[in-house]
């Protein structure tokens, strides 16, 4: 091969590279984007779900605020969406380097899974009581609350699975680092 020949060789690899890593940051950007609107959507819906229902009349009244459980899980969730965001910006502006990103993602993964795994506990102890210690299910007197619960906690575990997702992604072998 001639200098000519590797000359245009190795523009073909660059080439190939800026592709890759184009096709790269769409997808991380489409997967940020994705997961920050599933823990828009979990946060909103707990936040906003609230149920009164008389029970031998007395009135139960069952809203996120009732549980530091589930105030926990309204905050982590908005805390990881306001974050998926603004970690946004850099893949729009190609400066999506360095180690930072990855520690960042990883404390804000944990944060989300332990939000979800809590408001997870408190759904299935309202759901099926815990007869031992004289727990009552309570999800028999507020249906309604229960099931908008179900959905935001859907949504919360969607996310995590997304941003597993891009945990994952950001740690394979990119020709960019």
């Amino acid at each position: 091969m001639n200098s000519m020949e590797i000359g245009e060789a190795k523009r073909g690899q660059e080439e190939a590279k800026r592709s890759f890593c184009g096709k790269y940051r769409k997808i991380l950007f489409f997967l940020r984007l994705l997961a920050a609107l599933a823990a828009l959507v979990a946060s909103v819906l707990m936040g906003v779900n609230e149920q009164t229902s008389l029970v031998a009349g007395f009135a139960i009244k069952a809203s996120y605020d009732s549980s530091p459980t589930f105030k926990f899980f309204v905050i982590g969730n908005a805390i990881v969406c306001a974050y998926l965001f603004v970690s946004l910006l850099p893949l729009v502006y190609n400066s999506l380097e360095g180690c930072a990103i990855d520690i960042l993602d990883l404390v804000h993964l944990t944060l989300l899974m332990a939000s979800a795994s809590s408001a997870t506990a408190i759904g299935y102890v309202s759901k099926y009581g815990n007869e031992k210690i004289g727990w009552m299910k309570v999800c028999p007197f507020v249906e309604d609350f229960c099931r908008l619960s179900l959905l935001s906690v859907a949504c919360s575990y969607a996310a995590l699975l997304l941003f597993f997702s891009i945990c994952a992604l950001s740690r394979t072998n990119i020709p960019s680092r």
